[in-house]
């Protein structure tokens, strides 16, 4: 299911190269955040095309990915970043948010309680925290559909509440469904606003570009092997 502002991948050529790793290559930054137990590291590794098991153990606090894209003849090279879902730790680092170009806001469709009803904190404080940020509102574990408290109209008036988020879309990481819809969106939008001459900005302004460095995608490995969240 998406909202209303679907984009036409029809009018685009997309080519993705995997994992990929070049020293000091500009990057657009994605983050995606919310609770834990959402499926955050979960959508991921199926963004990666990895396969989904089960499970993961939560993130203790911030682990990086990279994947690089060739849209038409632009090449795009994404920094995917996972972060404990602890709103505490979010709030405390905000360098988690600095730069951010897209930030994926998710929620579980069966846990209207917990994951639903704190999207707000997430969404304050990533915009108390970030500048100009393309949002997509994502609810996770559609496969669950029997075990739904989320109803489609709850997403869709969260959205209308909030003007800046662009796309809104359910997902299942486990089965894969949307995810390579996901992707693309991610990708086409990173495209659309980079080509768009009204956003041809100075540098200093532009959300979301960062410098990856090598030791961004190996300072949490030690980390990640711990229980726990924070």
């Amino acid at each position: 299911m998406i909202y209303e502002d679907e984009i036409d991948r029809s009018k685009y050529k997309i080519e993705y190269n995997g994992e990929k790793f070049s020293k000091d290559l500009e990057a657009y930054k994605v983050i995606v955040i919310g609770r834990y137990g959402v499926g955050k590291t979960s959508i991921i590794n199926s963004l990666m095309e990895k396969e989904v098991e089960g499970e993961y153990e939560p993130t203790m606090s911030i682990d990086i990915k990279n994947i690089q894209a060739k849209v038409n003849d632009k090449i795009i090279q994404i920094s995917i970043w996972d972060s404990c879902g602890n709103d505490k730790f979010a709030q405390n680092t905000p360098n988690l948010f600095k730069n951010t170009y897209i930030a994926l806001l998710v929620y579980a469709i069966n846990d209207k309680e917990k994951s639903f009803n704190e999207l707000n904190i997430w969404y304050n404080i990533l915009k108390e925290h970030s500048y100009g940020s393309i949002i997509f509102l994502i609810g996770n574990k559609n496969d669950l559909e029997k075990e739904r408290e989320v109803t489609i109209e709850d997403a869709e008036t969260f959205k209308n509440n909030k003007v800046d988020i662009k796309i809104f879309l359910e997902t299942s990481a486990l089965k894969r469904n949307n995810m390579d819809k996901l992707l693309d969106y991610i990708t086409i939008s990173i495209y659309e606003k980079e080509t768009k001459e009204e956003n041809k900005i100075d540098d200093a302004m532009k959300p979301g570009r960062i410098t990856l460095k090598k030791e961004d995608f190996t300072k949490n490995k030690e980390k990640k092997k711990k229980k726990g969240c924070c």
